[in-house]
């Protein structure tokens, strides 16, 4: 019992434990930075202020400096208990406005407001970490407790600074006016980001699950093609082994009619080799009708809205290697009469057949996936804009096991001509005149199936 709690929590951490640990080392990060920020703002007043000596009353300042950089402290270790942390941003960011405000009562009150600006850092930050919502409050709270300590200054609330600026109240009012525009600015930015952020997370979502289904329907195409090829090598060998056992047979009737004065025992032996021979006929016989499966319902399937889907699966994965896919049907397309999934395994060997020959081009990669329409069968052509393919490949293109990839199979195109063979159509190659190679696909019309069906 014990030594299996042991091999359990040895055993790796669970998706859920995985995110909360990722969680939580952002959140650690994101103190860290915040920390230091507060931190380098806090020894930088007391810099400026011990160098140029800033208002009447410096030891306010020295002061202030001194409590927002010794705060940190506390600040990390409340922040490690991990209670009420979005409480905390905003007790940390609220407390900063204090010691900002208290460090420009310390500088002047009034007569300190071309430092304004200082303000700026809190509700910037509070936009770009924590949110839009913080950063209206903290934008809010710097205006608020900076009038309200002017006010009471001027009211002999608190000790008034020598030497107010003439001016003060104007540049206080467009210092006030620019600080409220930044955190506005900030705080649409802010909200702006977080939105691109969650879309470019759904985005990223929809690409993993475009890439699952693409892994998903790629080894179910690997699948059905190996099992395809297999079925018609067993077949193919199995004929053969049918045919020398029917010659055997024939040869053994041939023998026993020829010679009438044959011993009863070799008569007995060649008479058991025959039936041996029949027996080996009926067992291939009856094992192909037993692997035979039955074929899928076929359907009337538009070949347009096939292309659009494997576009659509496709298009994350070629635009990351800068591929551009054109899709051009005519409307009204004819149907054909097919297993959909067929089809759909068809078009996208092509797809990834183009697109693995259009990764090493330098020019224009372009993909096209066009439609045509005849009386009686339809076309659908694949251009790349790749390479081509070579003279000495093209002959053998469509054999089973035949590929020039070092990781390939050599089934794909091979399935795909079967199949297509199987609806009543054709798969073909050539190379463009411009460059580049073209797969054209033609397929009975429904309308012309169903008219030979009657």
């Amino acid at each position: 019992m014990d030594s299996t709690a042991t091999e359990l929590r040895l055993g790796p951490p669970s998706s859920t434990e995985a995110d909360a640990g990722v969680r939580a080392r952002r959140r650690h990060r994101r103190l860290l930075q915040e920390l230091a920020i507060r931190g380098s703002v806090s020894l930088l007043v007391l810099i400026f202020n011990e160098i140029l000596g800033i208002g009447a009353v410096s030891p306010v300042i020295r002061f202030t400096g001194l409590l927002g950089l010794l705060s940190n402290g506390p600040y990390y270790l409340a922040a490690r208990t991990g209670l009420w942390p979005r409480g905390q941003a905003f007790v940390r960011m609220l407390a900063d406005i204090v010691f900002l405000t208290a460090g420009l009562y310390g500088a002047g009150g009034l007569e300190a407001a071309r430092y304004l600006g200082v303000y700026a850092i809190v509700p910037v930050y509070a936009g770009i970490v924590f949110s839009s919502g913080a950063c209206l409050v903290a934008t809010g709270a710097a205006t608020a407790s900076y009038l309200a300590v002017v006010l009471l200054q001027q009211a002999g609330w608190l000790p008034p600074k020598p030497s107010p600026l003439p001016d003060g109240w104007s540049v206080a009012a467009f210092n006030l006016l620019i600080l409220n525009v930044v955190g506005g600015l900030t705080a649409l930015l802010a909200e702006a980001y977080r939105r691109s952020r969650r879309q470019l997370a759904g985005l990223y979502q929809d690409l993993e699950r475009a890439n699952d289904q693409l892994l998903r329907l790629n080894t179910e195409i690997q699948r059905v093609g190996r099992l395809q090829v297999l079925g018609e090598v067993v077949a193919s060998v199995t004929h053969e082994i049918r045919n020398t056992v029917q010659l055997a047979v024939t040869h053994i009737e041939l023998a026993c009619s020829k010679v009438d004065d044959l011993p009863i025992e070799v008569v007995r032996h060649l008479e058991t080799a025959k039936q041996s021979c029949e027996t080996i006929v009926r067992i291939v016989k009856g094992s192909l009708e037993m692997a035979r499966q039955p074929s899928a319902q076929k359907l009337p399937v538009c070949l347009a809205d096939v292309a659009r889907s494997i576009a659509d699966l496709k298009a994350p994965d070629l635009r990351k290697d800068r591929i551009f896919i054109r899709i051009d049907f005519p409307p009204a397309f004819p149907s054909v009469l097919a297993v959909p999934f067929q089809l759909q395994q068809v078009l996208l060997n092509l797809v990834i057949n183009a697109q693995d020959a259009l990764r090493g081009v330098t020019g224009p990669r372009t993909i096209e996936v066009v439609g045509f329409s005849g009386h009686r069968h339809v076309v659908i052509e694949v251009r790349d804009t790749g390479p081509g393919i070579p003279s000495d490949v093209l002959p053998r293109l469509f054999e089973p096991f035949y590929t020039t990839k070092p990781s390939g199979t050599g089934l794909g195109l091979a399935v795909s001509a079967g199949i297509i063979r199987e609806l009543g159509g054709e798969l073909t190659a050539v190379n463009r005149p411009d460059g580049g190679a073209v797969f054209r696909l033609s397929l009975p019309a429904i309308r012309s199936v169903l008219a030979e069906a009657r």
